[in-house]
């Protein structure tokens, strides 16, 4: 579990940041305000590699 976290930490950051900036982009609110979505994203993949390892 805790390589598969490592593995989808990236791309769940990127997905992220892609849909930050679609949002941004479409004009409903801005990246300034939306970032910290980017942190809690981190934080939960961090949460869930750490879970794993406690199991194993």
């Amino acid at each position: 579990m805790n390589a598969l976290m490592r593995a989808l930490t990236g791309p769940l950051l990127l997905t992220t940041l892609g849909v930050l900036l679609t949002i941004d982009y479409a004009g409903n609110a801005s990246f300034s305000r939306t970032w910290p979505v980017l942190l809690i994203v981190w934080g939960l993949c961090k949460v869930m590699e750490y879970a794993g390892t406690r199991s194993a």
